[in-house]
């Protein structure tokens, strides 16, 4: 989606709708694995030193299983805005020069923000051990640990030292 300020007036509103393709981004594959749709409603007033964007954003994203590595279908309707300027001193805004504001990356973003980190399939429960590996609680692993001792001392015990 792309603003261009030139072809705004100074105060009054108007509104774009787009749907936005996702399709090429790069994503963390153990968070996000795409998203298939993305479609966006923007209300942008410009007041000549600041752009405020309105966004209603709906979303459907394929998110990870963080117990089984399996796909999730998520669905998000989200309402958030931002605000531009095109002064590289003003600090409260976004600073974007020129006339053009590509907004894909600032959607994205958004949408990123809101995924969770830790998505956990509805039914999904953690494994208690398989093929190389086991779980445990902490409280176990320290007291194996602790057990076990250091092994970055256990070569000192082959060494043979001679007493003269």
């Amino acid at each position: 989606m792309k603003i261009n300020r030139a072809l705004l007036q100074n105060g009054i509103s108007k509104t774009f709708e787009e749907t936005i393709d996702f399709s090429s981004a790069q994503f963390d594959p153990t968070h996000i694995r795409s998203i298939p749709l993305c479609e966006v409603k923007a209300k942008v007033t410009d007041y000549e030193d600041i752009l405020l964007v309105q966004l209603h954003i709906k979303a459907d994203v394929v998110g990870v299983c963080s117990y089984t590595l399996e796909d999730v279908p998520l669905h998000y309707e989200i309402d958030d805005e931002i605000s531009f300027t095109d002064n590289p001193e003003d600090v409260d805004n976004y600073y974007e020069k020129g006339n053009l504001i590509e907004m894909d990356q600032y959607i994205l973003g958004i949408l990123l923000a809101n995924v969770p980190i830790k998505i956990v399939k509805k039914g999904a429960k953690l494994p208690k051990s398989g093929d190389g590996y086991r779980v445990m609680t902490e409280e176990e692993h320290e007291a194996e640990k602790k057990k076990r001792g250091n092994p970055a001392f256990d070569i000192l015990d082959s060494f043979e030292f001679d007493e003269d």
